[in-house]
């Protein structure tokens, strides 16, 4: 008896290692794909020169690493252990309470680890100011919009060491407060944000996300319109609600440090609100040409069709470094801003520049344009 149970196990184990590779070679279950930024190492060539350099051995060491049956599914599975007994989450990413995640980023603007100091922010929004007046007087509108940061609508579930170290100044802070005083054209969706969070009834934050939810940019992007209508006197096509949809399988990015956990069950279960909505345009209806400057919560724009459908020529430069647009909506790394665009001449074509940043990229403000433009326009100084 004892022989059969020895012998089922070894025929046992034998199967489970036997398993990934004629997953491999004659593929009998699919698999779903791995989420987040996944780069697969690639099959190589076999050659002398190669096998005796030894580079083909450890090219195809890593590229069966990556590609072996059930890779997707044992990672997925090494997570959940990780996060469900030892509360462990991938990535530069925090676990706070309530299974909440953070990225370290995030909490390190909140608490001010990362404030730059008065004086460089002082400079910067100088010379915004004096680029915005320039742009000002060529009948063109600039705006900065502040997008919401994640930690400053949830601190109750931030760990508390991370609270502890809290100092004084943060960069929102001193950056508003300096943009307030210079006169220049500021959003703060980061205050308005706190001002709902005890009142709204649909998700602005994930617990599982990086960015505000679809629901919370498409209110963010209805008052973006109204505030370019005051400053040019006109009037934009505005989405018309019609309904919000409810559920609990999320959307887009609505999960992004969630998804990129590549966990077997959620960490946490939410309602997301998903608006339905008709864009209506009217008789007087004006369509301004307006380029966008920023970081990721522009794209949460693009999703609801905000840039598509209330401009004209819409742009979006991501960091000042790649360019979006009617015709190149997806990210491409070769679709670079300094090869496929004279931002000189767009900003001549313009009528509203809208730089949207969140907190934790004050830091790098503009990521260049607001110096280039600066010289450009005052090469003397």
């Amino acid at each position: 008896m004892d022989n059969k149970i020895k012998k089922g196990l070894l025929a046992f184990l034998l199967i489970v290692f036997l398993l990934p590779f004629i997953q491999y070679n004659l593929p009998f279950i699919t698999s779903g794909a791995l989420k987040g930024f996944n780069d697969y190492a690639p099959d190589i060539d076999f050659s002398l020169e190669k096998w005796f350099n030894g580079s083909y051995q450890s090219a195809k060491s890593k590229y069966y690493n990556d590609h072996i049956g059930f890779r997707a599914d044992m990672v997925r599975i090494n997570n959940q252990i990780r996060f469900s007994l030892f509360r462990k989450i991938t990535g530069k990413f925090i676990l706070g309470r309530e299974n909440c995640m953070f990225v370290d980023s995030y909490i390190n603007e909140y608490t001010g680890a990362d404030f730059a100091g008065e004086k460089a922010i002082r400079e910067r929004m100088l010379k915004l100011k004096v680029v915005s007046d320039t742009l000002l007087r060529s009948g063109k509108s600039l705006i900065l919009v502040y997008a919401p940061n994640k930690a400053y609508y949830y601190p109750e579930y931030i760990p508390a060491m991370y609270i502890h170290q809290r100092k004084g100044k943060t960069n929102l802070q001193v950056f508003k407060q300096t943009g307030d005083s210079l006169g220049i054209n500021q959003i703060d969706f980061n205050e308005w944000f706190l001002t709902l969070k005890n009142t709204s009834k649909e998700l602005l934050f994930s617990k599982s996300g990086i960015h505000w939810t679809s629901y919370a940019a498409f209110l963010a992007g209805d008052s973006l319109l109204r505030c370019i209508e005051n400053l040019r006197n006109i009037r934009m096509p505005h989405p018309v609600l019609n309904s919000i949809i409810h559920t609990t399988q999320p959307r887009n990015a609505d999960v992004d440090i969630g998804d990129m956990q590549n966990l077997v069950f959620p960490a946490t279960t939410e309602t997301f609100s998903y608006p339905d909505y008709t864009y209506v345009a009217y008789p007087t209806t004006s369509k301004p040409r307006i380029v966008f400057i920023g970081d990721s919560f522009v794209f949460n724009l693009m999703e609801n069709n905000i840039l598509q459908n209330t401009t004209t020529g819409w742009q979006f430069w991501f960091y000042f470094a790649y360019l979006f647009n009617a015709k190149n909506s997806v990210y491409n790394a070769d679709n670079t801003l300094k090869d496929h665009c004279d931002w000189k001449k767009e900003i001549s074509k313009s009528d509203c520049i809208v730089l949207l940043y969140t907190s934790i990229n004050l830091t790098h403000l503009g990521d260049g344009f607001i110096e280039q433009a600066y010289d450009y326009y005052f090469p003397e100084k």
